[in-house]
Parts: structure tokens; sequence; C-alpha cells
């Protein structure tokens, strides 16, 4: 019965899975989408010089949704003779293993040739889309002479605009400006000149060298980056282009979080609650960011739809708030919560932290007043001061859901008894554990849970453990590369033995309880139930039998009553959990609140 009812629940499932329209996500046959498959595919590409293709799967929800912006941008790419494909990677997988499709949907573009091929890099609108395949169709520097041309360029910029201005007969950069251009065509439009007019306004005054301006989006003319270091390399160049493409005052989501995290300067950002309230603060913050420009990035961030990233700094999720993280050091600092925020305060924040007189604010647990383990419960608060004590100090950082971190906490624990039982290692080796969930760290790089990380006694470097998480494993680690030379596993042998010499009198206690208490017990319920078995029945044995009759359909009823609950506890857990994928493949997933990170990560589904 049970089992029909989880078939049931699968089946209801099932057809729900099956109601959604896979179709959404195959361009209509009246689209201008090429279908390709393994047969046609090398043959399409080689003969078209710039090719396009999204390798999906139909059931692929981030495919539903890219389907329809795809086959727009389809049809307007077709009047520029730029073919967009399709190739369902359901049917040709192989063709899909080839090209190392992991996830869905991913688009290539490929350049004549269908070995020629790079990842495409832009974003999933059929706007985005044109945009980025025209560009790819053009020469990586746009050159343009003509004065009315230049206007329109750096009126109307769609993505930053680098500009190089270069005086006839120089030829100094021009080579590495093509270099860079080449590298991050994907990301900025780059153009070249030796127009009169814009070489007189922004190139040196000697007429020597070139000049290179950054126009951004939504911003004046006159609000240009010049480039003003004296050396024209790759590396001074794109430092300068890093910096200088972003806005004054940006937007974070989920395209623009990779580059201002990748930009490692501090990020300041303000949590709007409107579009009116964005605009509101336009005017305080504008002329911070152009004062702090390559010193401290400003981006505005919806909290209606990021606002959970507010804890990520340390900050509750009360609006508007101003916060400041510094990447580098991975600090956070926030106007104080206490009271509504007062936007006048931003100003003299902005030029606190500036100065490095701001405090941050450190996440931790409280400390404990007592520690209940040989393994030392460490939080956020004393963390330094731990690590700076003169012993040998492995700390775990874990996480309380991570699998791993369960699995060794015994191990780990084991190991600090035996430390923790020698008066001499106790005072010069310590082993700790802090939940890297739950504080902030300064200045550790964790990759993955769990983390364990040597403090030698005398203040060397710091090293990770990267070997068999085993009690002799980490012991031997201990003494090798700490510097109090205490050697664990001989003192692990020593607690072992120790532990042995005491449980021959465990033994010898429980065998005469058994010997006392078990065995007249146990030779009454065992040997009428096994005598059927190895001998002939007897007729004695019958009566016992039918005597015992009513005792053993009793116990039978008992046990088909605790198996019955556990396959109903079962099958509620696997209704549950049924249930809770078929909510999370829904799409009124996307009505959860995400942080900007989780956007621009979340947008693949596995293969």
């Amino acid at each position: 019965m049970l089992f029909k009812s989880i078939l049931s629940v699968l089946a209801l499932v099932t057809a729900s899975a099956l109601a959604d329209d896979d179709s959404a996500a195959i361009a209509p046959e009246d689209s201008a989408v090429v279908k390709l498959h393994a047969d046609d595919f090398e043959q399409f590409v080689n003969s078209h010089p710039l090719v396009l293709a999204e390798f999906f799967a139909p059931w692929c929800g981030h495919c539903k949704h890219l389907g329809p912006e795809f086959a727009a941008a389809a049809d307007v790419l077709a009047k520029n003779d730029i073919p967009l494909a399709q190739v369902d990677c359901t049917e040709d997988r192989d063709l899909c293993s080839k090209y190392e499709v992991r996830g869905f949907p991913t688009m290539k573009v490929f350049r004549g040739s269908a070995s020629d091929f790079a990842d495409y890099n832009g974003q999933r609108t059929s706007d985005s889309i044109v945009n980025y395949m025209v560009k790819q169709s053009l020469p990586a520097v746009n050159v343009i002479e003509d004065a009315a041309d230049l206007l329109d360029a750096v009126s109307d910029v769609k993505e930053p605009l680098i500009l190089q201005v270069l005086p006839e007969g120089v030829t100094v950069g021009n080579d590495t400006f093509y270099d860079i251009a080449s590298s991050l065509r994907d990301s900025f439009t780059f153009s070249t000149t030796s127009n009169a007019d814009y070489v007189k306004k922004y190139a040196a005054k000697s007429g020597k060298k070139p000049a290179y301006v950054v126009f951004r989006p939504d911003e004046d003319a006159s609000d240009a980056s010049v480039y003003e270091g004296k050396i024209i390399d790759e590396d001074h160049l794109n430092e300068f282009i890093e910096v200088e493409t972003k806005p004054v005052f940006g937007e974070l989501d989920g395209s623009s979080f990779r580059a201002y995290m990748g930009a490692n300067l501090p990020l300041a950002y303000y949590f709007y609650t409107s579009r009116a309230d964005r605009d509101e603060v336009k005017s305080i913050i504008v002329p911070l960011a152009k004062k702090y420009r390559g010193k401290i990035n400003f981006v505005g961030l919806d909290s209606s739809k990021y606002g959970v990233h507010a804890k990520n700094l340390n900050m509750e999720e009360k609006f508007p708030l101003f916060s400041i993280h510094d990447i580098a050091a991975n600090l956070k600092y926030g106007l104080s919560q206490e009271v509504e925020l007062d936007k006048a305060e931003i100003k003299a924040f902005v030029e606190k932290f500036a100065a490095g007189e701001a405090e941050p604010i450190v996440k931790s647990e409280p400390i404990p007043a007592v520690q209940n383990s040989s393994v030392y419960h460490l939080v956020g608060y004393e963390h330094d001061k731990i690590i700076s004590e003169p012993k040998d100090v492995l700390i775990k950082y874990y996480a309380p859901w991570c699998g791993h971190c369960k699995r060794l906490a015994p191990i780990y624990e084991a190991l600090a008894d035996v430390y923790a039982a020698d008066d001499e290692a106790s005072g010069k080796v310590r082993l700790a554990e802090i939940d890297h969930t739950a504080n902030d760290i300064n200045g550790v790089d964790i990759q993955g849970y769990p983390t364990l990380i040597l403090y030698p006694a005398d203040g060397s470097e710091s090293v990770v453990f990267e070997g068999q998480r085993t009690i002799e494993g980490i012991a031997d680690f201990i003494k090798e590369k700490g510097s109090t030379g205490v050697d664990g596993k001989k003192l692990y042998e020593v607690f072992e033995a120790e532990k042995e010499k005491e449980e021959p009198v465990e033994e010898s206690v429980e065998e005469s309880v058994e010997e006392s208490v078990e065995e007249p017990v146990e030779e009454p319920v065992e040997e009428p139930v096994e005598k059927p078995v190895e001998e002939p029945v007897k007729e004695e044995t019958k009566v016992a039998a039918a005597s015992d009759a009513p005792s053993l359909l009793d116990t039978a009823f008992q046990y088909g009553e605790q198996i019955q609950g556990v396959l109903q506890e079962k099958f509620e857990q696997a209704k549950e959990f049924v249930f809770a994928k078929r909510d999370e493949l829904s799409e009124k997933i996307q009505e959860f609140q995400k942080g900007p990170e989780e956007e621009e990560e979340e947008d693949h589904d596995e293969l």
C-alpha cells in the first residue's frame, strides 16, 4: 500500500514536470536560428566567418529563458549575415562532449572553423547578443577620423569606450593599444583617431605621445577620464582601463559582481529602496566617488532584489544602508543601524574610512565562559590572540553543515585528548576549532571545509595541512611543521597502550555478568527456535511451540507495527523530499532573494 502511494506521488511529480513546456528552449521553426547536428555542424561553421552556437537541453530552465531572446537576436543578426545556431545536447551528446559542454546553456563563438572558437562572454538578452556579435564581426579597434562620427561615438556610449588619440606620425603605444583591444574586446569598445581637434584637446603638449581617454555610459563626455601616466605599456594601460571603465556610481548585480570583486579595491555599497532613493543620494556619492577614484569603488544595490547580501557585510537587512567592504583585507565597515540612516553622514564616514580611522564590524560568536572539550572552541574575537601563543596551535576551520568536518570531528577530538593527557605536551600543543560561517577571520584564506592550519610556536609562517586526516597523519604533521618537537604519534601509542591495560578488567566484569544473568535468560528463548531447524521435530517440541504460539504471534504483530511505523516515516520523508524538489524546480524560485554573487554564479544548469 505504501509502495503504491509512493509511486502515486512520483507519478504526480512526473506529470507536473512533463506539463512544463520544453519547447520554450527550442527556437521556432520560422526563426532564423539554424538547427545543427553532428553530421552538418563542422561543414556549417567552416563555411561562415562568424557563428554563435548555443549548446542546450530542452528541459533546462535557463535555456527556456534564453530561447526567445536567442531567436529574436538571430532574426536581427541574419541581416548582418551572422548566423545563430542551436545544438540539442540530448540528441547530439558526442558533439557537445567534443566541445566540453559542462552546463546548459553554453554558447560559443566560431570564427570560420570548427576548431577556432571561444566562449560567449556577454549577457543573455537579445540586445546584448546582437551588440556582442556585431562587435565580433568588426576589427578590435575602430578607426574614426570624421569629427561628426567621433561626436556620435562619444555621445552615445552603450559600454565603456577607450579612445586612443594619436598625433600624426606618432607610433608609440599603438601596437600595445591594439594588443589590449584584442584581449578586452568582449568587454569594451576600442577606437583610435588622429583628428586634430581631439589631438589638441587630449594629447600631450609635445605632440609626441598618444592620449588615452575613457568615456562611460550615462555620463557626460566632459567627465571622461584621461590617462596621466608617464609610462605607456600593457600593465599600466590595463590598470588604467580596469579602474576608469567602472562607472562613477555603478550598479551591482549578477553581471557586474565579478568585475568589482576582481578590481580588489574597497567597495562602497548603498542599498537603496527605490529608484528615487538612489537618485536622491547621487548628489552625495558622486562627488565622493570622483574624489576617491581608483581608491574606492561606489555602487548602488537594489535592496528588494539583493537585500540578503547585507548579511555578508555584517549588516542587518534594514534599508537604506551604507557599507564599505575592504575586499583585499576582507574587513567590513558600516554606518550604524541603531537609528535610521542619515545620508548626510555618508561623506564623513567615507573620509574616516579613507583615513584608516574607521572601526571594522567583526562577526564573532561570544567568547565561551568555559571550555568543555580538549578541542579549544575558538571565536573570532580571540583568534589572533590564540595563534600568537607560544604553542604549536592547530586550528580546524569548519562549517556546521560540512560532512567532511563531521567525519573528522571524532578523530580531531581523540588527538586533542592525547595531547591534553600529557602534562608537558598540553603546554606545547593546542588543538582548536572555529565555525568559519559564524566568525570573521582576517588574513586567512579559506577555500574549503575543513581547512587545518598550523601556527608554529616560534611565530614562523603558518602551514596548511594537506595530508591524510588520521590521528597519525595529523600528529606527524604537527611534529614536522611545528617548532616544539612534540611527538604526538608516540604519545598516542602510549595513550592507547594504557587504555588496553584497563580493558581486561572491564571484560572480566562483563563476562561475569553474562554468565550469571544473560545465559539463563537466553537458553529457554533460543533453544525452542533453533531445535526445529537443527533436529527432527519431536512431540514435546510441538507442544512447546503450540504453547508459545500466542506470545510469538504477539511478537510478530509488534514487529509488524514497528516496521509499518518505520515505513510510514520513510514514506513521509520521501514525499517531503519529492515535493521539495518539485518546488525547487518551479519558476517560483525566481521570487526568492539572492545576493548578486549568487545570481552571477547560478547561470547554468548542470550537465
